[in-house]
């Protein structure tokens, strides 16, 4: 009979304690160090306000793991007072503590996305080795174990970079449970060994490190420093009181001590501290598989009276993987005991477990073992119950061939679904991408380009560097954006106001500045997280000037961002010479504006988004033109 552990790894996104599963009735703990990116004080202020952006941060921390929504409020509030004082590193502060509690929330969609506009932008590799932490954390959540291991190297080289030992213990573990994950024990003992290294200023830290090390050690029949790290280990323990990772050490040295030494004494003597710990912490689901290793060390002592006591307490919330290890020693100690029925009784259950992939077989199975007693009982009724049997056999080979018909009736059904359902969204993504083509050749108007370039060249001739660089500038910022932005569906407000004042230089020098333009963005609106439709305002801006303004030599475009409950407004308006408005006028605007592009830009965004709502308003008279974009708040 064997009796292995085969070890599993799990991520926490806390500075706790963590265990993994155990299968085939061994046990096996691996901890993980996670970087909690939640900021508390910060080291960059303002003058007038660090108190105040101080304890903003530290009230974000300490109510995460308690009170996450309310940890929501104080670090937006921190990201207004970081945009407000144009503070790059309190915003990346501000962000990387936003980032975390969307992890803690299990929205990491959110997460990714804060993160990778993070990344974007000019950041410092300590802030970039934590984004990168943070992203490797929720692809490891995801299960990209591939993915979540090179983030995490990723981080490690940037953050050893910074000199910040604190902050690599975290990430290098992080890096040696992957590796333990996958098998690769060599990488790491490495990194465990390096973030052991750097432990010294936590014992907490130092403690779960230790834990993982001795674990990969195991792993690798290095018993020797197996023992030396885990006894270390102890003592830790021991002083912090941490009483669930005295649970695991004492488990671990139990199954050593079974498995590897074969001293059963010592065995249960640590199979014993464990399950105490375990009762005292009300560890109730792990019981199961310290009652089991004890169970399993009476049995090789031949104690077989105790390790049925035992077993027989391991099988009470049991799981599935562990019961036909449990049933095993129970055959063994009944057989032990020369009681073979009984035995017979617990090889039957442990072969049941393990036929239970095939339901009907393992009925089958069963009803086969009744008839078997009941015909040994009740000889006399041989003849009724093989009738009987017949009968059976017979409705069950016509259900079983009625069923697989019906199997391959469904089978049939559903590849045909399945392949219209990924017909239509092909279709879908098709026009998606033709619509996205449509929009981009909107924003690039040849015309406007060559005109603008053909200005810029004038000024570049001219040896007008101010002049030059700062269009140069306008033009790289729109056609940077347009390229990047016109694959998605959302832009950010931040995003579309920065196309917008770039367009607007841009048909200033065309128009040798013939008008005036002004942007506003209300207190209402949080410019990096308010969405509207990618680029939709740049052609209603454009047909201000080329319409509204093109007589009206003191033209002037006002652009107004604001929101209203959970609705954002957009808001074009000029001082030209106006039209008349009539229902279909929508349709008959320049065609600039490219409406029909819009409108189906919006209809796609309205059936596709979930909680979005996109609409169009016109007014005009003598005194000029009004457009009015609204948008019903996504969530991201």
């Amino acid at each position: 009979m064997t009796h292995r552990a085969v070890k599993t790894y799990s991520i926490g996104f806390k500075l706790t304690y963590y265990t993994s599963r155990m299968s085939t009735g061994g046990m096996g703990y691996f901890y993980i160090l996670l970087l909690f990116v939640l900021c508390g004080r910060s080291y960059v202020y303002s003058q007038n306000t660090p108190n105040e952006i101080a304890e903003l941060l530290e009230r974000s921390k300490t109510l995460a793991q308690t009170q996450i929504d309310s940890s929501f409020l104080y670090v937006n509030k921190v990201l207004k007072i970081a945009t407000t004082l144009e503070n790059d590193t309190l915003l990346a502060q501000g962000r990387l503590q936003k980032s975390g509690l969307y992890i803690l929330k299990n929205d990491f969609s959110k997460s990714e996305a804060l993160l990778h506009n993070m990344i974007a932008g000019p950041l410092s590799n300590r802030f970039k080795g934590l984004a990168l932490h943070n992203l490797a954390t929720i692809q490891y959540y995801e299960q990209n174990f591939e993915a979540a291991l090179s983030l995490f190297m990723q981080a490690a080289e940037l953050l050893e970079q910074t000199a910040n030992s604190q902050k690599l213990v975290s990430t290098y573990s992080n890096i040696g449970t992957i590796n333990a994950t996958l098998k690769n024990f060599k990488n790491a003992q490495i990194y465990f060994e390096r973030a052991l290294e750097l432990s010294d200023f936590n014992t907490g830290i130092k403690l779960q490190v230790l834990v993982n090390l001795s674990s990969v050690y195991y792993s690798k029949k290095e018993y020797s420093k197996y023992l030396k790290h885990l006894f270390e280990a102890e003592e830790l323990a021991l002083e912090l009181q941490a009483t669930k990772v005295l649970a695991t050490i004492y488990t671990n040295l139990s199954l050593y001590y079974s498995t590897e030494v074969k001293d059963y004494v010592k065995a249960i003597y640590y199979g014993e501290k464990a399950l105490g710990l375990k009762k005292a912490s009300n560890k109730i689901n792990t019981l199961s598989k310290t009652y089991n290793n004890i169970g399993y060390a009476y049995l090789k002592k031949k104690e077989f009276s105790t390790a049925i006591r035992y077993l027989d307490s391991a099988l009470v919330g049991a799981e599935i993987n562990l019961k036909p290890h449990i049933y095993n020693s129970l055959k063994a100690s009944y057989q032990g005991l020369q009681k073979n029925e009984k035995a017979l009784y617990y090889a039957d259950l442990k072969d049941e477990i393990k036929d239970s992939i095939v339901e009907a077989h393992q009925k089958e199975k069963v009803a086969e073992l009744t008839e078997k007693y009941e015909s040994e009982k009740k000889a006399q009724r041989i003849t009724v119950l093989d009738t009987e049997n017949k009968l059976q056999a017979l409705t069950i080979a016509q259900q079983h061939n009625l069923l697989l018909a019906l199997g391959l009736f469904a089978i049939l059904i559903a590849v045909l679904g399945y392949f219209g359902f990924k017909n239509y969204k092909m279709k879908q993504q098709l026009d998606k991408v033709l619509l996205q083509q449509r929009l981009r050749k909107t924003q690039l108007n040849p015309h406007f380009l060559f005109n603008a370039l053909q200005s810029i060249q004038n000024f570049i001739q001219q040896n007008d560097k101010e002049k030059s660089k700062t269009y140069l500038t306008s033009y790289a910022k729109l056609i940077r954006l347009v390229l990047e932005k016109s694959d998605e569906d959302f832009i950010s407000v931040e995003d579309d106001k920065i196309a917008l004042e770039s367009y607007l230089n841009l048909q200033l020098l065309n128009y040798n500045k013939a008008f005036t333009y002004s942007i506003d963005v209300a207190d209402s609106v949080t410019e990096d997280f308010d969405l509207l439709p990618t680029l939709i305002t740049q052609p209603f801006v454009e047909n201000a000037i080329l319409h509204g303004l093109n007589a009206n030599h003191e033209g002037h475009i006002a652009v107004a961002y604001y929101k209203k409950e959970s609705v954002l407004y957009v808001s074009i308006s000029d001082n030209g010479k106006g039209f008349e408005v009539k229902e279909d006028e929508a349709k008959r605007l320049h065609k600039s504006m490219s409406m029909a592009i819009i409108r189906e830009q919006l209809k796609n965004l309205n059936r596709s988004s979930k909680g979005f709502k996109g609409t169009i308003s016109v007014t005009s008279d003598t005194q000029g033109t009004k457009v009015i974009l609204s948008f019903k708040t996504i969530e991201m």
